[in-house]
């Protein structure tokens, strides 16, 4: 199609130029100049076609979308930057992706230590049965040492008589060497029970410290793992950051690139 009017025409293409219907027409930071000129024309009759002069600045030779002798209609696009907008639209996708993938991740909080297990204290400590087997070995030493004591008081009377039978004197020696005898294991009796004693209190002493050996043992684990978890806590508050900071560079980065395509 001709032009029918030169002046309306002529407006209609450097509008044309300046107000696009994509972004990213025309305008480039490097700039080629297409001219497109003619003399001035002489005819008067508005309906045939005059030539205009246009001045376009692109980027690239292939942005310009005519050609000198070409017809211009009213909107038609005379330069467009259509490599230009289409890897800032790629590009702007990418972005979309990328912010949208991390709007989606999952950052998981570290799990707080469970507190330290309440463990039963050990039973009262009681060396009654000990202490009852001491006592009734003493109870039978003392026992002993009494009958020996009047068995040598009888003797030595009995060795004092005239005229006594020596066979009477021999059975109380006798008895005499049993109750020794009989004090002899009374004796080794109370010594074993106070083995016995000192044995149970051993023994007692060594659960309290392995108790408490025991409460230091999970106090210091559970210290370790409150560490354990402060650092996981700080490496979680980290990656919140970290993940924040990816987000705003991203917006940022994309409204760079809406700006880019508003031009």
């Amino acid at each position: 199609m001709e032009l029918s009017n030169l002046f309306g025409y002529g407006l209609a293409a450097v509008g044309t130029l300046f107000f696009a219907l994509s972004p990213n027409i025309i305008e480039a930071t490097q700039s080629e100049t297409q001219n497109f000129s003619a003399p001035a024309p002489v005819s008067t009759n508005t309906d045939s076609p005059r030539r205009l002069t246009v001045t376009v600045r692109v980027q690239e030779p292939e942005d310009l979308k005519v050609q000198e002798e070409d017809t211009i209609k009213a909107g038609q696009v005379i330069a467009d930057r259509e490599r230009e907008r289409s890897r800032l639209t790629s590009q702007k996708q990418q972005l979309q992706l990328s912010l949208q993938r991390l709007k989606t991740s999952t950052i998981t909080p570290p799990t707080p230590p469970r507190p330290v297990p309440v463990v039963n204290a050990l039973p009262p400590v009681s060396f009654t049965e000990q202490v009852a087997a001491i006592e009734k070995a003493q109870a039978a030493i003392a026992s002993v040492e009494s009958e020996i004591d009047l068995k040598k008081q009888e003797i030595a009377y009995l060795s004092e008589l005239p005229n006594l039978d020596p066979i009477i004197l021999e059975h109380e020696q006798v008895k005499l060497k049993e109750l020794k005898q009989s004090h002899t294991e009374a004796v080794r009796d109370y010594q074993l029970a106070l083995g016995k004693l000192q044995s149970a209190k051993e023994s007692r002493a060594y659960q309290e410290y392995q108790a408490s050996v025991n409460a230091a043992q999970r106090v210091e684990e559970y210290n370790q793992a409150q560490l354990n978890y402060q650092r996981q806590l700080a490496e979680y508050e980290q990656r919140l950051a970290d993940r924040e900071f990816k987000n705003a560079q991203l917006k940022a980065r994309l409204d760079d690139v809406d700006n880019a395509h508003r031009v």
